[in-house]
């Protein structure tokens, strides 16, 4: 049975069909209204405006003046007729889609080369494939179905004439168009940042980025993979296709052009299945099976995007080391260059790669959302509100919040410099426990497992959050120094840290070096690259011999199992105490 109820959200009002025998939650999150972390209850961040009576579970996830205020959470609200709700308005999160850029040459993908055809006559009744092939001179072809049937037409309403495009010597495509542009997208679970280039510069022309579309559905890929368990895989992947194609048509309409030669794509192994529309069901269970992590070629189409371009998808490693890591190796510009360097992406699982002696050993921990801003009492992501810096002032504790707005919460950046801050001052000690001494004693309050950091009078750390930082950073920290096990080697070998993605770019590195999360010996050799699977599809089709670098990067690596490997459950112990060294 359904009911009838109204959502207020973004200034506007929403007639919504749900079941009655349902929690509101899942309908809001197909509805693409709500982004709920987990789905099941947990982490209290489905917060809804409602008049009805409070659950005990919402009391204990809300504050009495939430409570009085009528905040509820949508996982313990169930509808009825005429029902309504309001859902705060939605913020732009800040998307990073800036990225280091480093030389090297030009070699484009696809090339783009006019022609002109002779016209068919009585004497010469060569098919249109064939006169246009020979006219560009070429003898195979790629192009699709959908392709061919349009090309009679296209022809004659040229008079014969156009660009072609080729890829190694393949006839792939063609147009009416001289510009020469391909779309780069790094799909990330929590945003999708997109870059138009031209292809023959390498320079980027317009960029836009977007919260990623598939947010309602799960926080983290656990949770959109158990959606599709339960679900299918549609609502998934064509939430992705239909950000990609707004995508597409904005970054168009900026540039006055009409279409792209290519589209590159690359994103972690369940983001990239989720585009191809293939099952990611098994990349939950061990042993961890990828439907593929092979490089693909296609016309763009055949994703449903709306271009006549060919799509570049880069190819993984394994299940939980995707695209998005290839992508950023080849941003570094490192490999194969002779020197070792370690790369993390760190991110709600922290991916780590060692390239030392011509070798990438490659592993993946599960750090938990915390460095995204989930499951922490005040956590929110990277958005206006954010408080992200926290440092010692004059007056106590001095922060600075995203946008220079009043601050609503605390992301990555912001946790992991407030507890660098709490140790430095001895109101935090080695093992994680608050406590009430040192130069910030009047900040802290509560006793033991009430016992809270307050950086205003709304925002607050607690001595949860504290653990969830420990369990997240001793996972990275420990995935770290296996990887330097395996090969035999020590941070003084290690010529160059780099940082990607935007947590990596946000945070500071002498709070990740004073918690413990990366080593201090690495603190001089930091090199931030921004947004490296961006920055790493463009190299991927344009630099010379960058799809086979990218292969060879995939076929030799070494991927660690850390949940398998004899050493990880003493390193991870280990590496709990909040330590620099």
């Amino acid at each position: 049975m359904t009911v009838t109820i109204t959502v207020t959200h973004d200034q506007k009002e929403t007639p919504l069909v749900v079941s009655k025998d349902k929690p509101l939650v899942g309908a809001l999150r197909e509805a693409r209204l709500i982004v709920a972390p987990c789905g099941i209850g947990k982490c209290g961040k489905c917060k809804i405006l409602c008049e009805t009576d409070p659950t005990d579970e919402e009391k204990n996830h809300l504050t009495p003046m939430e409570l009085e205020a009528g905040v509820r959470l949508a996982c313990y609200t169930w509808p009825s007729e005429g029902m309504h709700i309001t859902i705060a308005d939605r913020q732009d999160l800040k998307v990073l889609t800036q990225f280091r850029a480093s030389e090297y040459a030009l070699d484009p993908a696809l090339t783009k080369t006019p022609f002109q055809a002779p016209a068919p006559a009585i004497l010469d009744q060569a098919p249109d494939l064939d006169r246009l092939m020979t006219s560009i001179g070429t003898c195979t072809h790629q192009l699709s179905l959908a392709q061919l049937r349009k090309l009679p037409d296209f022809l004659r309403r040229h008079q014969f004439s156009g660009y072609a495009l080729l890829h190694q010597g393949a006839f792939v495509g063609y147009s009416d168009e001289a510009d020469h542009l391909g779309l780069i997208v790094d799909i990330g679970t929590t945003t999708v940042a997109g870059m138009l280039v031209d292809l023959n510069t390498g320079k980027t022309v317009a960029v836009n980025g977007f919260h990623n579309a598939q947010a309602p559905f799960g926080a983290d890929v656990m949770t959109r993979i158990q959606y599709t368990m339960e679900h299918g895989i549609a609502p998934l992947h064509t939430a992705i296709v239909e950000q990609l194609n707004t995508l597409l048509v904005g970054l168009l309409t900026e540039c006055e052009a009409s279409d792209v030669s290519l589209i590159a794509l690359a994103g972690n192994t369940t983001m990239m299945h989720l585009l191809c529309g293939l099952t990611p069901e098994f990349i939950s269970k061990a042993p961890f099976i990828p439907a593929t992590l092979s490089a693909m070629q296609m016309p763009a189409r055949d994703l449903g995007l709306l271009s006549d371009g060919r799509a570049f998808l880069l190819p993984g490693v394994s299940a939980y080391i995707g695209a998005d890591i290839v992508a950023a190796l080849l941003a570094t510009g490192a490999v194969g260059k002779g020197k070792n360097f370690l790369l993390t992406d760190i991110g709600t699982n922290a991916e780590t790669v060692l390239y030392a002696d011509g070798i990438c050993y490659a592993c993946s921990a599960a750090a938990g959302p915390c460095f995204e801003g989930a499951n922490l009492s005040c956590g929110m992501p990277g958005q206006p509100g954010a408080i992200d810096s926290v440092f010692k002032a004059n007056d106590g504790v001095g922060i600075t919040v995203i946008d220079g707005r009043k601050a609503t919460g605390l992301c990555g950046s912001g946790v992991i410099d407030a507890v660098a801050l709490l140790l430095d001052e001895e109101a935090l000690d080695a093992t994680g426990r608050l406590r009430h001494q040192g130069s910030l004693a009047e900040a802290i309050e509560g006793e033991k497992n009430t016992i809270q950091f307050n950086l205003t009078d709304k925002v607050f750390l607690s001595q949860k959050d504290i653990r969830e930082v420990q369990l997240a950073k001793a996972a990275l920290r420990a995935g770290i120094e296996i990887l330097m096990q395996e090969a035999g080697i020590t941070c003084n070998e290690i010529d160059t840290l780099y940082l990607a993605g935007g947590f990596g770019s946000a945070i500071h590195p002498e709070s990740a070096s004073r918690i413990g999360m990366i080593p201090h010996g690495l603190l001089n050799k930091i090199s931030v690259l921004g947004n490296a699977a961006s920055f790493g599809a463009l190299r991927y089709i344009t630099e010379e011999n960058g799809l086979d670098t990218a292969d060879a990067i995939r076929h030799h690596t070494r991927h660690v199992e850390l949940s398998a490997h004899k050493s990880f459950s003493m390193e991870y112990m280990n590496r709990m105490m909040f330590t620099e060294d």
